[in-house]
């Protein structure tokens, strides 16, 4: 072949991909979204590598922002009172550190109102109430904890450290166990006597969703995971029907969603509408509160809630118009969530969440009955917010500030 010839075949290829580079970035960040899911109907799809088939449930049309707009006017409430409020009502609000430490793991205590909570320095677990009053939950000392994982009784913990070791402490007995090395991503049955893990070895086949007693004997396959990691959130939900969920790409914008029961079980499965899938679910299990991120809000997150149990499980999914994480979410009851919301959001901080660390909250509550949106509070400092929790008689929400690792809160009545 001539060298003109080479030139000419090395011109029309660079075009061609050129072209094709092109189409794909408009494809992925640029094009428009479909304001519809396909038509209503079950439709049957294969299992992946081993994972399950289901009954995926494409519900009805639901409205889209397709303005971009963070909240619809008509679905919020922006009233704020111009001086600091020791109260949230919809304003500039009073914070209390309870806890001026880096800290870890905050959830609200068994009693319901008191906040659990591992000091970062120290290595030791404390109980602190409202006043700020903290007593040691135990004598032992756990160093350089990397994940907490607490029972729903809140008398269990499952430790996970950067070295792979993992251990299970239970505060009433003031005894631990050791647990698998190769076990991971731990999360507690509703009577915290069992937990959901993943068997992740480095032999491929036997890379396993399973189910063991709390102190790690017993132990049951449930699905085989292969290579599939990320796209498997272990998360037993509080109706003890699911185990976990999996993603699994749709086209370039959707992705379907199935839930893993613990014996196997094949439950209907729904379309979400992005990426970056983040998760919590409601006291009773009844709705999952999700959040994703694709073209049409901008490349950043917004929350949905979808039904997640019995025959209604998958159906009713509607967009909340909120921009944030479910991970800066928590259910007071099981029609009402408080949320973190970024003041702001650059576009494409559903990719880079990173983005958005420096950027202060608002804090907003969610009436799932209505659907109605109330920003609750603004605060005088620029606090980045996780870890929400909200006192069973609704009067305090507790929250960490990811910035500094301490424990914030906010006086709601």
């Amino acid at each position: 072949m001539s060298d003109r010839a080479k030139r000419i075949i090395f011109i029309i290829a660079f075009i061609l991909v050129t072209i094709t580079l092109g189409y794909l970035l408009y494809y992925l960040f640029l094009r428009p979204v479909p304001t519809t899911p396909p038509a209503n109907g079950n439709i049957n799809e294969a299992a992946v590598n081993g994972l399950p088939q289901a009954n995926i449930n494409i519900n009805k049309p639901v409205y889209i922002n397709v303005n971009g707009q963070l909240v619809p006017a008509e679905n919020i409430n922006t009233n704020q009172p111009s001086t600091i409020s020791s109260t949230a009502k919809g304003g500039l609000t009073e914070t209390t550190t309870l806890v001026n430490k880096q800290t870890a793991g905050a959830t609200l205590a068994g009693n319901g109102k008191d906040l659990l909570y591992y000091d970062k320095d120290e290595g030791k677990f404390y109980k602190i109430d409202a006043n700020g009053k903290a007593t040691l939950l135990t004598n032992k000392v756990f160093y350089n904890v990397d994940t907490i994982t607490w029972a729903p009784s809140k008398e269990k913990v499952v430790l996970e450290y950067p070295d792979g070791s993992n251990i299970l402490f239970n505060f009433t007995t003031d005894k631990q166990i050791t647990l698998p090395k190769q076990w991971k991503d731990f999360s507690f049955s509703p009577d915290s006597s069992q937990i959901a893990l993943k068997n992740w070895t480095a032999d491929k086949e036997d890379r396993y969703l399973m189910v063991a007693k709390d102190d790690g004997s017993s132990p049951q396959r449930t699905e085989f995971l292969n290579e599939k990691d990320t796209p498997v959130h272990v998360d037993w939900s509080p109706n003890d029907q699911v185990v976990a969920t999996y993603n699994s790409p749709l086209d370039a914008e959707r992705q379907y969603l199935y839930f893993l029961g613990k014996n196997q079980e094949r439950f209907p499965a729904t379309i979400i509408e992005g990426w970056d899938y983040r998760s919590a679910w409601s006291p009773d299990g009844e709705r999952l509160l999700y959040s994703v991120y694709n073209g049409q809000s901008n490349l950043n997150p917004m929350l949905w809630i979808v039904n997640g149990k019995g025959e209604n499980m998958a159906t009713n999914r509607v967009p909340l118009y909120l921009q944030t994480w479910a991970d800066k979410c928590t259910f007071a009851d099981s029609n009402v969530i408080y949320c973190a919301v970024p003041k702001s959001l650059q576009r494409g901080s559903g990719i880079i969440p990173t983005v958005a660390d420096s950027v202060a909250d608002d804090f907003y509550k969610i009436d799932l009955r209505t659907y109605s949106k109330t920003l609750i509070a603004t605060t005088d400092q620029s606090y980045n917010a996780q870890d929400l929790t909200v006192t069973e008689d609704g009067k305090y929400l507790y929250f960490t500030n990811k910035n500094t690792g301490n424990l914030e809160q906010i006086k709601l009545k």
